[in-house]
């Protein structure tokens, strides 16, 4: 789901009562320059909620006649609306729609900081716009964060292109063309390299990462999986795992705020290989990277690292096989730093083999019949 914030536009500072500030003169011009950016960005909120106010009814009627939606007057949207507002207003609608709140200040700031983990100060005519990663309103991705006087510049500008570019603050979320409906947090999995450098994991989202793969299912409830794991906050051990990477991902990993080695116990008992190990440990990564990204967090997987050395480093006994590492990590608005291939990278599309080439039925690499 898509969350659009909007804060009121300037409003005259005196009137009878809080309730019947206006907009000024100056603000009306300013919202009506924004709504104008924002049909020309294309934007398409199944519904806009606001608040009664009159200063925030007023901006969200301007929006809504540019976009071509009408405005639900909601007393939610008023001082003190809060995530389990959110929930309430959106209980009814599907994970893909995207819904615009207009109302005031603290209110707006604080949302987008409770749903994305970053600082922000909205002004007056600001829109963020917040990509929610799970079906609950607790996590998102700030993606867009756009001042009125860059509206005003944007208003200047007779380029949609241009105005489209100006206000992407992150890379394409790069959702997937698929056949049949996923899950939202499978839509949004892939593997970044541009991770933001100065936002780190707190304990309780790792622990919480952590149990996810803790509970995956395993052949005989072995549970083959073991970690290493070295938040960038303990640069030591940060460092010690980032030494057994390859120079190729060295590159970009070094920017992640965790770094795990991912192990597997290869038996069942004294001399019986255990041919399930691997097959487990991917399960117990997969439940790790999909509860991951319900708290924002992407995971980048890695063949690219020296597992003898990851054995030597850690003495690692003989009956454990390192599998992969991992690099855990918010994604960042800021890719200057990666190379002009990992930019591309960022911004490429996904492909996949279609089903027929995977999907068999009656005899190797024949398609099932189901699926024509």
């Amino acid at each position: 789901m898509r969350y659009y914030f909007v804060r009121h536009g300037i409003a005259e500072d005196m009137a009878e009562s809080d309730f019947s500030r206006q907009l000024t003169a100056r603000g009306r011009r300013r919202v009506v320059q924004s709504a104008a950016v924002m049909k020309r960005l294309n934007l398409k909120p199944a519904r806009v909620y606001s608040s009664p106010r009159i200063r925030a009814r007023q901006t969200a009627e301007i929006i809504s006649e540019a976009l071509g939606l009408p405005v639900s007057l909601v007393e939610e949207v008023n001082f003190g609306f809060d995530l389990n507002d959110i929930n309430k207003l959106t209980s009814d609608m599907h994970i893909d729609d995207e819904v615009m709140f207009v109302g005031h200040n603290p209110d707006m700031s604080l949302l987008v900081h409770q749903l994305t983990g970053v600082d922000v100060s909205m002004k007056k005519g600001g829109l963020a716009r917040v990509d929610l990663l799970g079906r609950n309103a607790r996590h998102g991705e700030l993606v867009w964060l756009i001042a009125p006087k860059v509206f005003d510049a944007l208003g200047k500008s007779d380029a949609q292109g241009t105005a489209q570019d100006a206000v992407t603050l992150t890379p394409p979320q790069k959702l997937p063309q698929t056949e049949s409906p996923l899950h939202t947090l499978i839509r949004h999995r892939w593997s970044p390299v541009g991770f933001d450098r100065r936002r780190g994991i707190d304990r309780g989202t790792l622990l919480s990462i952590l149990e996810a793969a803790r509970w995956a299912a395993s052949s005989s409830n072995l549970q083959p999986w073991r970690f290493i794991v070295a938040p960038k906050e303990n640069q030591a051990e940060f460092q010690k795992v980032f030494s057994v990477l390859r120079e190729g991902n060295q590159s970009w990993a070094q920017h992640a705020a965790v770094l795990m080695i991912a192990v597997a116990h290869k038996y069942r008992e004294p001399d019986v290989i255990n041919r399930h190990a691997g097959h487990d440990l991917g399960q117990a990564i997969a439940q790790m990277v999909l509860q991951a990204l319900d708290h924002g967090i992407y995971a980048h997987q890695m063949g690219g690292f020296f597992p003898d050395k990851a054995r030597a480093l850690y003495r690692i006994p003989d009956e454990f096989e390192p599998y992969t590492a991992i690099a855990l990590g918010y994604r960042s608005p800021d890719l200057e730093y990666l190379s002009d291939g990992h930019r591309q990278r960022e911004s490429s599309g996904r492909l996949r083999q279609s089903l027929s080439e995977m999907i068999f039925s009656g005899a190797w690499e024949e398609a099932a019949d189901f699926l024509r």
